[in-house]
């Protein structure tokens, strides 16, 4: 039998990602409706399994953060503990999130 993880989005997480979106939207809803759904498809892997997405070591973060990449220009940070993940932020890689941390 597969094992399901738990994934658990944060309010920030969700806030970042909503930005992002409505940023898109104003120039193309197409994409800004490209955007939830692959975020969406990522949700659906980390269910999977979260340990096929590589460990995040660019934001010096504490702990065993990870980090997903999607829609070629976002990822998606997260940590594992035991059954749940816990997403804790949605980043276009193209601004400097060095901040945000």
């Amino acid at each position: 039998m597969k094992k399901q993880y738990e994934v658990i989005v944060s309010r920030r997480a969700e806030r970042l990602l909503a930005g992002h979106v409505a940023f898109l939207a104003r120039v193309s809803i197409p994409a800004a409706r490209r955007l939830r759904a692959a975020f969406a498809e990522v949700l659906d892997a980390l269910e999977d399994n979260p340990f096929q997405f590589p460990a995040e070591e660019d934001l010096d973060l504490p702990g065993n953060y990870r980090k997903a990449l999607f829609a070629k220009r976002y990822q998606l940070i997260f940590c594992v503990e035991e059954d749940t993940v816990f997403v804790d932020a949605v980043l276009d890689c193209r601004m400097d999130n060095s901040r945000l941390f």
